[in-house]
């Protein structure tokens, strides 16, 4: 079965990886700094429960599609450097993150708050989506930047 946050034993995986993030994790690829990518991680998690409300698809209408999200989700590697939704791009708008045990905090307690939710808005990129598909989506995000930054 695919890693999904909605599944106990890989949500507090999930969970102890990015307690294990510390002030001197660099980053294996990529420009965001790890304050930032913690930034740009808890965007999508407001998003998804509606801190930030919902905004304009962007991107491939094809993203939009049960087969693509599929692929997407549970078939391809996520790729370095993919495309991202505007208002997570930490290039464009930038971070006013304190500091990493700060930012830690705040996602962490931003999962304890999507573990609670039962409706999620739509993404930006793949739209309407079941619980499930956001489960697996936040696992596989926040896996590609703890990986990215060498936990």
């Amino acid at each position: 079965m695919a890693a999904n946050i909605f599944i106990e034993t890989d949500y507090v995986e999930i969970k102890k990886r990015i307690n294990q993030l510390h002030v001197a994790s660099q980053r294996q690829w990529g420009q965001m700094s790890l304050p930032e990518m913690l930034e740009h991680c808890s965007i999508q998690l407001k998003k998804a429960v509606g801190i930030i409300p919902e905004s304009a698809y962007e991107g491939p209408a094809m993203y939009r599609t049960s087969f693509m999200r599929w692929l997407l989700f549970y078939v391809i590697p996520w790729p370095k450097g993919a495309a991202t939704p505007s208002q997570m791009n930490m290039a464009i708008n930038g971070s006013n993150v304190p500091d990493v045990q700060h930012s830690k905090q705040e996602l962490l307690g931003l999962l304890e708050k999507v573990q609670l939710q039962d409706h999620f808005n739509p993404h930006p990129f793949f739209g309407k989506m079941e619980k499930k598909d956001w489960g697996r989506l936040i696992w596989k995000h926040i896996d590609h930047h703890l990986r990215q930054f060498g936990n």
